[in-house]
């Protein structure tokens, strides 16, 4: 007679709750959108280089479904994620989940990353939060360290903000927008080589149903990129899992 399992505790427990599902490394997003953007990019990389991003040893997850998604949700959430995988540990020792969050480089997300941290001791942006950038440099040696060279390699780009829309390729997005002019409420803002858009909320949806049956692996480099560099955040060979 086989023994029943045993009931799920910590981290697994919370994820259940929440309706997420763990790998060996998480990261969670503020929305569906995030999760949308990231599994397609990884599915053009996979079918392009045969190497695995995402799905193998990585989980991206939303913080929530609508408004229990967004800053609010990770500023709720992660912190009680990050606290029980601190405890939830293998037989030698060793975290068996390691996690981060990704928010948003606009207004909210800025606000919310340095609420989350005055909060919590533990929780410091660059090693346990980090923002959504247009160039994310892989991990470095320390915190400090990746902190500096983020900066660098997004000075160019100013304060315009940068949501995971504005990851996709320029090229892309005008192609789309030829199609629906509707689906922005205004003009874009550009510094350097980076655009932001202001997509209203009809025309988000489009896009990524454009997105999903028109991008190639060249509109999500970027997306590709940002996958590589979360990975060596939690850990992970930045460049995947070959299949």
């Amino acid at each position: 007679m086989s023994n029943p399992a045993a009931p799920k505790a910590g981290c697994e427990w919370y994820a259940t709750m929440c309706g997420w599902s763990l790998s060996v490394g998480n990261v969670m997003v503020e929305g569906t959108s995030d999760v949308a953007y990231f599994t397609l990019a990884a599915r053009l990389h996979l079918a392009d280089s045969g190497a695995s991003l995402l799905g193998t040893d990585l989980s991206i997850f939303a913080a929530g479904l609508e408004e229990e998604g967004g800053t609010f949700g990770i500023s709720e959430r992660f912190p009680t994620l990050f606290n029980l995988a601190s405890h939830d540990l293998s037989a030698d020792g060793r975290r068996k989940f390691q996690v981060i969050a990704l928010l948003d480089d606009d207004t909210m997300g800025r606000s919310a990353v340095g609420i989350i941290a005055g909060g919590h001791r533990q929780l410091r942006e660059y090693e346990s939060m980090f923002r959504l950038r247009r160039v994310m440099p892989r991990r470095l040696e320390s915190a400090k360290a990746l902190g500096a060279q983020t900066e660098s390699a997004n000075a160019a780009f100013g304060r315009i903000e940068c949501t995971i829309e504005d990851m996709l390729s320029d090229d892309l997005c005008e192609r789309f927008i030829v199609a629906r002019p509707e689906a922005v409420s205004r003009p874009a803002v550009t510094a350097a080589t980076g655009t932001h858009r202001y997509w209203t909320i009809a025309g988000k949806k489009m896009l990524r149903e454009f997105a999903e049956q028109m991008a190639t692996v060249n509109d999500v480099r970027c997306l590709i990129d940002a996958l590589s560099a979360l990975r060596s955040y939690i850990g992970l060979p930045p460049d995947g899992v070959r299949l």
